[in-house]
């Protein structure tokens, strides 16, 4: 049905809150908020600027040294805190032996994202990877994302060969306004509640219930 499979990445290839939690604490800790750890996983999926401007209250003025803070942590040790979700690599590693081209989608900067898979030695297992420009300026919304991976990747022309598969509403959002699907999954960071209020497609709640579906 899909020959062209777009996957988030944090929250959906990667359990990455240890090292994002561990950042927003630096955050956090700087500023003096209160604001519990709790509540932490909120702000996993949209873009950062706006989870720091939505949910911790910063004036765009301090957004871009709140991000600093974040980054002086994350880029250094923060980022490669995390495992591969059980069940992601024989996913992919199946997609790819059926002849399925495999990318990422992620709101969290390219260049993070690489770095990631690469530490993680699975850099072989995609095609290409998208995501947010370094500066989370220009190219940050799932929207946006998605739309240069399908230029980039001559795939625009293909949308009905094309899926997003993503934890979080904002995935939804991004490839329904882009004109592609979206599957939600249920492993990562959002709810069948938040993708039923978001029309998602499609819900899994496995990946290898994700497999069945993409190779039936």
């Amino acid at each position: 049905m899909f020959k062209n499979i777009l996957f988030d990445f944090d929250g959906t290839i990667m359990d990455t809150s240890p090292g994002i939690y561990d950042s927003f604490d630096r955050v956090v800790e700087h500023y003096k908020l209160d604001y519990p750890r709790s509540e932490y996983h909120r702000m996993i999926g949209p873009p950062i600027r706006d989870s720091f401007r939505d949910f911790l209250g910063f004036q765009e003025a301090e957004v871009e040294n709140a991000i600093k803070v974040y980054r002086d942590y994350y880029a250094v040790e923060g980022m490669y805190n995390g495992d591969i979700y059980t069940g992601i690599v024989p996913l992919i590693t199946n997609l790819r032996k059926s002849g399925k081209k495999i990318f990422t989608a992620t709101s969290k900067p390219e260049y993070y994202t690489r770095k990631i898979i690469e530490r993680k030695g699975l850099l072989e297992l995609f095609d290409f990877i998208g995501g947010s420009d370094i500066s989370e300026k220009g190219r940050t919304s799932k929207q946006d994302v998605v739309e240069y991976v399908l230029e980039t990747q001559n795939l625009s022309e293909k949308k009905e060969d094309c899926i997003l598969i993503g934890d979080r509403k904002f995935d939804v959002i991004g490839a329904h306004a882009v004109g592609i699907k979206c599957a939600g999954i249920l492993w990562g960071f959002g709810s069948r509640e938040e993708f039923e209020k978001a029309e998602a497609d499609w819900i899994f709640e496995t990946p290898e219930d994700v497999e069945k579906f993409l190779l039936s």
